[in-house]
């Protein structure tokens, strides 16, 4: 008898297993319901890892065969905000992708300083610098900018989270909000332009899903921040100790101290804002 149970369960849990894979089919739209062309689909598994992957056509329909119904499907458009849930058994899978919220302030701002020295100082006992943009969006109103190393190009620094600035025994001074998505764009903060800031914005132009071994990836955020906060850093530069970046999917690398040149820069850029 244990025997024909043992058989019986052999024979099934393939049988099982089997079930659970196939084809899977759908479209994705926008949400004005028109198709979006050449999106990105893939199977993730339980633990997020990519198992297989296809491309949408040009009115947004996909094919693709899957190991497991159970697992989870994830689009990805360039211009809209990517989407995961899971297929739950189904063969068809329809999706509706949201735009990429846009900051107000795009197309707004005056870049007023690109410096690697402007947070720089000793990070286990190494001298460490890091790129920083500060943007002017009105006489009262401005934005610091940090690059964000990512993994993939699929990466997002959301809109909401915040860079807290701490003085000695990390008391918190301020803490400014990141005010856009920021996506991914190949190449190190060194090679970028200014125009790529903005074209951050809405996304980049290369291929999502796809991780790169041959160049950085680096998202922009835009941590906003008042005509005031800025008077108060020119004038008590020693009092900012730290920086720290909930930084997401991505490395927490500038929890630096400041030097004499952070000073300095900080008290000319406050000059230039008031003339």
């Amino acid at each position: 008898m244990k025997k024909i149970v043992f058989i019986l369960i052999a024979v099934l849990i393939p049988a099982i297993t089997s079930a659970q894979s196939g084809t899977v089919s759908g479209k994705v739209i926008n949400y004005r319901g028109k198709g979006v062309a050449n999106a990105s689909v893939r199977e993730l598994d339980h633990n997020k890892r990519v198992i297989n992957h296809t491309e949408a056509d040009a009115n947004g329909i996909f094919t693709f065969k899957v190991r497991d119904k159970q697992h989870s499907i994830q689009v990805i458009a360039p211009g809209y905000r990517k989407i995961t849930h899971k297929m739950l058994g189904h063969s068809r899978v329809n999706v509706t992708l949201q735009e990429r919220r846009k900051s107000p302030l795009a197309g707004n701002e005056k870049i007023i300083l690109r410096s690697d020295e402007l947070f720089c100082g000793k990070y286990q006992n190494e001298n460490v610098k890091q790129w920083a943009w500060i943007e002017q969006v009105n006489d009262t109103l401005f934005t610091l900018i940090l690059p964000i190393r990512t993994h993939t190009l699929i990466d997002e620094y959301p809109q909401g989270r915040t860079l807290t600035l701490l003085s000695v025994f990390d008391h918190q001074l301020m803490q400014w909000s990141n005010v856009v998505d920021a996506y991914p764009v190949a190449g190190t903060p060194e090679e970028i332009k200014s125009t790529v800031l903005t074209q951050s914005y809405t996304g980049t132009d290369n291929t999502p899903g796809i991780s790169t071994n041959v160049k950085d990836c680096f998202a922009y955020p835009h941590f906003q921040f008042s005509l005031k906060d800025l008077i108060f850093l020119a004038n008590n530069p020693s009092k900012l100790q730290r920086l720290v970046a909930d930084t997401y999917k991505a490395d927490n690398y500038w929890n630096f101290y400041p030097t004499e040149k952070t000073e300095k820069l900080l008290k000319e850029l406050l000059k230039k804002v008031k003339r």
